[in-house]
């Protein structure tokens, strides 16, 4: 079985996509929804197919997530956090690929009820 069936990556760059890319091939029954601020990064992503639902907000991308991806800058951690606090599922992992992981958590642990 495997350790989840939705995943959600916020920030569909070179990394979130690279990270939307390697959970199809190595797990080709997750589901991934995708989500970037930039609507033609977006309908890119429509149109390479590469994720299975690409949302239109954040909010909407997490939703019945097992795992969310937070691919964005490291400055715009919080702001996602809050975007995504009424719509993320409480069981859900939440992690990141930035840098600055002390501050990624003062971020998140600020915007996240907890």
């Amino acid at each position: 079985m495997l350790p989840f069936s939705r995943v959600s990556i916020i920030g569909l760059g070179l990394i979130g996509s690279s990270v939307a890319r390697a959970v199809k091939a190595a797990m080709p029954s997750v589901r991934v929804t995708g989500y970037d601020a930039e609507a033609h990064v977006r309908e890119r992503v429509r149109d390479l197919g590469f994720c299975d639902d690409v949302a239109d907000t954040p909010g909407t991308a997490v939703i019945d997530a097992d795992l969310v991806v937070l691919c964005v800058p490291v400055g715009a951690m919080g702001s996602v956090g809050e975007a995504i606090r009424d719509d993320l599922p409480a069981e859900a992992i939440v992690s990141d690929v930035g840098s600055s992981k002390q501050s990624v958590a003062e971020a998140l642990a600020a915007a996240l009820p907890g």
